[in-house]
């Protein structure tokens, strides 16, 4: 099984093969390689169309395979009624939310009933080992990488309805981006062979729909409250992930090149969250400053790297940990 388009030729570790089967990444593969006077050899076997191309000109062939897959990549939602269905939902999250503001603040500036509630929300994720934010590693073939979590970022609305005692539901859309940074290593002591690199950022995205349920005690200081909230999303990644880097050291020129693919294009996270808000107050907005945390249930990533100098290569892969945690900040918008 084959997880990438490529692979070291299994007859002479000299040549890297690229194999495609869609007739425009061949025009284009075959085009672009020629521009750039990289030579090839090319052969067709059952369907797939494979180019034979030495690893010397590796750092050039790769980056064309990667502009030949950014072309034509496809939507990240496939079908044009998933993303039409998305847009409606959307739309319909933020015309129930005017509705319920524009309702609760129309009785004579008072609130009446049990409101909604508009959040805009901004997160930063904070790697805590101790809350399965914790470093994976990648071992195999010689390579041993280490993928540290990093400083990622989130966005998003949520909407949430206050019932009975004390008790909330809410739902929302978030924007997800998640940070790594990834150390490298390369041993081989036949070869007398020993690296170390690094790639300083990798970044990959996804969108979430969260649903959560909640409770909310006061804490008779301002209108604050203690709320707790759990549930579950439906997420999904835009896209997969490369990052290449080509170094040229007097101990071996070579190519350190990391993948974050996914198994599942949608994935489903448990959601927890734990902080103190302050209500909005007729026309002045309110706050919310906490900490959440999140894992999906099942393996949705997987982390790949590759190491290449000359004829010699390594490959690695592994499950890649998707727990993210840290603090959350929201701008609560007037009843």
């Amino acid at each position: 099984m084959r997880w990438v388009n490529h692979y070291s030729h299994p007859g002479d570790n000299r040549y890297r093969v690229f194999v495609f089967r869609d007739s425009r990444y061949v025009h284009r593969f075959e085009e672009r390689c020629g521009a750039e006077g990289i030579p090839f050899e090319r052969h067709e076997e059952r369907g797939e169309v494979m180019f034979g191309i030495a690893k010397s000109r590796d750092a050039e062939a790769m980056r064309i395979n990667h502009l030949v897959h950014a072309e034509f990549r496809d939507p990240f939602i496939p079908h044009k009624g998933w993303r039409w269905g998305l847009l409606v939902f959307t739309g319909s999250i933020l015309a129930l939310a005017l509705w319920g503001w524009l309702t609760s603040t129309a009785a004579h500036g008072q609130t009446q009933g049990l409101p909604w509630e508009l959040d805009v929300v901004g997160r930063m994720h904070l790697p805590v080992k101790a809350m399965g934010m914790e470093p994976t590693l990648v071992q195999g073939q010689g390579v041993n990488a280490t993928w540290d979590p990093g400083f990622g970022t989130e966005v998003g609305l949520r909407i949430h309805r206050r019932l009975r005692d004390g008790w909330t539901l809410g739902g929302g859309l978030e924007w997800v981006r998640r940070e790594h940074r990834i150390v490298v290593q390369f041993e081989r002591d036949s070869l007398g062979l020993s690296t170390v690199d690094t790639l300083p950022q990798m970044r990959s995205l996804s969108y979430r729909l969260p649903l959560l349920g909640g409770s909310r005690i006061p804490l008779g200081w301002k209108e604050t409250e203690l709320q707790a909230s759990g549930g579950v999303g439906v997420e999904w990644k835009t896209s997969e992930t490369i990052v290449s880097q080509f170094n040229q050291t007097s101990g071996a020129d070579r190519v350190v090149q990391a993948y974050q693919g996914r198994s599942r294009y949608v994935v489903v996270p448990v959601l927890a969250e734990i902080g103190i808000q302050r209500r909005a107050k007729k026309e002045k907005p309110g706050w919310y400053l906490g900490w959440y945390w999140s894992s999906p249930m099942g393996r949705g990533a997987w982390a790949e790297n590759t190491w290449t100098s000359g004829s010699n290569s390594g490959l690695a892969r592994n499950w890649l940990s998707q727990v993210v945690t840290g603090l959350d900040v929201r701008l609560v918008l007037p009843e």
